[in-house]
């Protein structure tokens, strides 16, 4: 799954920068081969997309029964084939031509009903893989600025919260003091209280101790 991803994401980037799309549609059986011709150029790069679908009722629809085989052969050295790959009803594929010179292109369907009527469809890309390269490494250095980016503002966000979080513990340390010093005049009031009424008590206790002597 991955990889079908990074082939969309690569003829996303090919469309950018390509120099031929095409688009074709087939109708074969089970078996039958079917072959087209493209020149391409030493490192071009070729990505093709293809769908297949089978006719139930009158109608083209999906199933997952349907194999496509594709086939790529360098027709200036011989029918040299370069490619062989089985697809399911729906895939792609790519190519980065070697040399310059015309190459044909195979498709076959495979289905377990062989008189079971096919439907393909197929778009090609074809593009420099300089050109993609560099719109790549463009795209890269985007990225990095970006990520660079993000990554001063977090500093500036935790450097932020590094000073809230000292002025918060400032001011707590502020508040406990201030408490303490509350605390201890408190206690050193009740305690002069404590110490007032125990000699007015002392004192009137020996008042009228001497009132009943008299």
């Amino acid at each position: 799954m991955m990889f079908g991803k990074l082939l969309h994401f690569l003829a996303w980037q090919l469309m950018l920068t390509s120099t031929t799309v095409r688009g074709l549609h087939l109708y074969l059986k089970s078996g039958e081969t079917k072959c087209f011709y493209e020149n391409l150029a030493k490192r071009n790069l070729l990505i093709g997309d293809i769908d297949g679908y089978i006719e139930k009722d009158g109608i083209f629809v999906d199933d997952p029964d349907l194999k496509i085989g594709i086939s790529l052969y360098e027709t200036f050295d011989d029918d040299h084939r370069v490619l062989n790959q089985q697809n399911s009803h729906s895939g792609d594929f790519t190519f980065t031509a070697l040399e310059t010179g015309e190459h044909k292109i195979c498709i076959q369907p495979m289905y377990p009903v062989r008189n079971a009527k096919i439907r393909i469809f197929i778009e090609l890309d074809i593009g420099s893989v300089q050109a993609l390269d560099s719109r790549m490494r463009d795209d890269t250095t985007s990225l990095q600025s970006r990520v660079s980016q993000l990554i001063q503002r977090l500093e500036t966000i935790r450097t932020e919260q590094k000073a809230v979080r000292q002025k918060e513990a400032h001011f707590r340390d502020e508040s406990e003091a201030v408490n303490s010093k509350i605390l201890f005049w408190s206690v050193l009031q009740i305690a002069g209280l404590i110490l007032v009424c125990v000699f007015q008590l002392r004192y009137l206790k020996n008042f009228f101790v001497k009132q009943k002597v008299v």
